[in-house]
């Protein structure tokens, strides 16, 4: 250890012990040799390694960490192993990954920020560097057959496509296989998905879902592992999509929770907590956070509010409940095939419950971020449409504070309510002790050294620290002497039981953001600051914080990351060309309609009319466009929202033979534009369209000659792929 860095830690004891008396417990120094005790690894045989990531679940969600909502598979493999109450994550998904897969800080692996809020810095680009191994890339030269499954978000922005590159895809980072999706807010009705390098299009004319899918995908890798290669272990990284938003839940999952939420987010946080006393996840001392001060009490929302409010929790329970049940049936497959016993199995969340929009919650998500509020009218008239393909839900903060009982703030906050996860660990074969609560202050970065040391593999120098020793003394102090935490500005760091934080103000200095202090071990929840009493305790630890931002890539902070985003995306481009049946392109990468005006061009030989068939489609459940012939004619359609929507038709069908379909769009202000359809070079009927969304705002990409992503126009069902000859599309965008 640094002399600097001995320094802050004997200062920071030395602290604590004038403050809290001579009984204060300090951190206790690591211990040497074989940690793993009785978990020594077969020589014969390395354990399999199975990491299951919920996205966005907040530390009170689980079952066996409090819920009411039914988590059966994940509460019995905590019976069974162990779980621990004082696990900690970043506060954004991407970094959390970065850090899971490498055992070191995210900025120091690159992924300070999520790629799309990425820049032009060490610390914050968004994907994994190249000089960081990941797990899959440790393990694979030890015999392990690596496999990924679900979600990835550690790609860049402009790599997303059918050409890559790569290098940053998980196949390009140690994984043999992958199945899964690239960004953040997948649709789990109308997912896009690849496998390895190439695109993939699932069935969904039975039920779809993408976490079934997932599973099923898993089991499917773990099948055909057993069969080709039944004397290697595997490592099997499978990341849920469930539960981020949109909140897309099959209709009976919904059915089994309506009416439960109906009291409130109040009256659940306060029955969390309860339970999570009763339990003993939470100390005896500790508190319920007080409400947010942002969020209003639920007696004092409208009706409307509340009945709209609850249904959005019943979809949100729905869907981890339905996310659980598919876990079960991987953790019964891996029984029935023998692999259970012999594989260590962690589950755990990214961040904790993310806080969004209005009280109410929201029915489009995108839509409030990118294009314009929901009115409650809106809402209970589409109430229905919760959790179904035709809606992109979300909850309030309400519930995001429920979710995270009984901590204070959310998702993308560093106070613990953004950064306490929850963690369950089992592995049969590796006699843990079973059902214990296990309270040692942990970080992502340590699972990499945690699962190198019981698969018996040699010590990497990483950020982490091996939290093994905890599986053998379960009343043994933390031997973590520090960690630091950074998102969008907003600081924290904790040190021998203390945690110095603060909230960024915007468009101020960060030297001028006031620090918060906690005695973590007494104040679970952070409610009493104790900055004022030890004032020389934050100095210190701003310093602390100061140095392990220096050497972790961190610094210069940057005042607003949103505002990074158009910064990261690819530049327009004057034209671009597609055919039929090509990979979709991410909507990042899509041609920029909404700033600049344009022409679409497509040529096709209508060989036996009348024509049908999607021509160009962009767009997802919410909104997009398509030109597409339905019946012999033209037609486009711009869905601005779900009860907006713009078309215009040609007067005639288009004859057999070859012919040029066009459209010409035009910007009439920064947010209108109008619309006219041609044939062969005459007019064919035009539109004005008075409100316009932004490409990025849409949550799928552009598909040509067929839609098999999300319904846009629903003027028809299926992928409805083009009838005839579609030689090219064009489309030029006036630069």
């Amino acid at each position: 250890m640094s002399i600097t860095r001995r320094k802050f830690l004997e200062s920071s004891a030395a602290v604590t012990a004038a403050a809290l008396g001579s009984g204060c417990q300090t951190v206790a120094t690591p211990a040497t040799g074989d940690s793993a005790g009785g978990r020594r690894p077969n020589p014969d045989r390395k354990p399999n390694i199975l990491i299951a990531v919920l996205d966005d679940v907040g530390f009170g969600d689980l079952g066996c960490y409090g819920s009411d909502v039914p988590t059966p598979c994940i509460d019995r493999l905590a019976a069974n192993g162990v779980r621990y109450n004082n696990f900690h994550v970043t506060s954004l998904c991407a970094p959390t990954r970065a850090s899971l897969l490498t055992g070191v800080n995210a900025h120091a692996a690159g992924v300070g920020n999520i790629a799309e809020w990425g820049r032009d810095h060490p610390g914050y680009r968004g994907w994994i560097r190249d000089d960081v191994r990941t797990l899959a890339e440790i393990l694979g030269p030890a015999g392990y057959q690596n496999y990924a499954v679900g979600k990835w978000h550690l790609s860049t922005v402009t790599g997303r496509n059918a050409t890559g590159p790569f290098d940053q895809w998980p196949t390009g980072r140690g994984f043999d296989h992958w199945y899964g999706f690239h960004g953040a807010a997948a649709d789990h009705w109308h997912p896009e998905l690849f496998r390895n390098r190439r695109a993939t299009y699932p069935d969904k004319t039975a039920g779809y879902h993408l976490t079934t899918d997932l599973v099923d995908q898993s089991m499917a890798f773990i099948r055909d592992h057993l069969v080709a290669s039944a004397d290697v272990p595997f490592f099997l990284y499978l990341s849920f999509g469930a539960c981020h938003f949109p909140y897309h839940v099959p209709a009976d999952y919904m059915a089994r929770h309506r009416g439960v939420y109906d009291a409130g987010w109040d009256a659940i946080r306060e029955q969390r907590f309860a339970r999570q006393q009763a339990m003993g996840i939470v100390p005896a001392n500790a508190e319920l956070a007080p409400r947010d001060e942002l969020v209003p009490a639920w007696r004092d929302i409208t009706d409307d509010e509340r009945r709209f409010g609850a249904r959005t929790q019943e979809a949100y329970a729905g869907f981890l409940h339905h996310t659980d049940d598919q876990l079960q049936r991987l953790v019964d497959f891996l029984e029935r095939s023998g692999q259970l016993d012999d594989t260590i199995l962690m589950v755990l969340s990214d961040n904790g419950a993310g806080s969004w929009g209005p009280p109410a919650g929201r029915l489009d998500v995108h839509r409030v971020v990118y294009i314009e509020p929901e009115t409650i009218g809106e809402l209970i008239a589409n109430i229905d449409k919760v959790g179904s393909e035709r809606s992109q839900p979300s909850y309030g903060p309400g519930w995001a504070q429920a979710s995270n009982t009984p901590l204070k703030f959310y998702k993308g906050d560093t106070y613990e309510g953004g950064i306490r996860a929850p963690l369950v660990v089992h592995w049969p074969g590796g006699d843990l002790p079973g059902n214990e609560i296990l309270t040692q202050y942990h970080h992502v970065t340590d699972i990499v050294p945690t699962l190198l040391e019981l698969a018996g593999q040699p010590a990497e120098p990483l950020d982490g620290i091996s939290l093994a020793y905890t599986l053998d003394s379960p009343n043994e102090p933390t031997r973590k002497e520090i960690q630091y935490y950074e998102t969008a500005g907003d600081r924290a760091i904790w040190m021998d039981g203390w945690k110095a934080v603060t909230q960024h103000v915007s468009d101020t200095p960060f030297e001028e953001d006031e620090w918060a202090l906690y005695h973590s071990r007494d104040d679970f929840s952070e409610i009493h600051d104790r900055a004022a009493e030890f004032p020389a305790r934050v100095e210190e630890m701003v310093a602390a914080w100061r140095w392990e931002a220096e050497r972790n890539n961190v610094l210069p902070l940057v005042d607003d990351v949103l505002s990074l985003e158009a910064g990261v995306a690819p530049q327009p481009q004057s034209r671009y060309v597609f055919y039929p049946d090509t990979t979709r392109i991410d909507r990042r990468s899509a041609p920029d309609i909404f700033s600049h005006d344009y022409t679409i061009l497509a040529e096709v030989e209508i060989v036996s009319g009348p024509a049908n068939g999607v021509l160009l489609a962009s767009g997802d459940s919410m909104a997009g466009y398509e030109l597409l012939m339905i019946d012999g004619y033209l037609e486009f359609t711009y869905v601005y929202t779900r009860g907006q929507r713009y078309s215009v038709r040609s007067g005639d069908r288009v004859p057999d033979g070859r012919h040029e379909l066009g459209l010409r769009g035009r910007k009439t202000s920064a947010t209108s534009g109008h619309v006219e359809l041609f044939v062969d070079g005459n007019s064919a009927g035009s539109v004005d369209i008075p409100g316009m969304w932004e490409v990025r705002s849409l949550n799928s990409g552009v598909r040509c000659g067929e839609n098999r992503g999300a319904p846009i126009s629903h003027s028809y069902t299926g992928s409805f792929r083009f009838d005839q000859i579609l030689e090219r599309l064009t489309v030029t965008l006036d630069i």
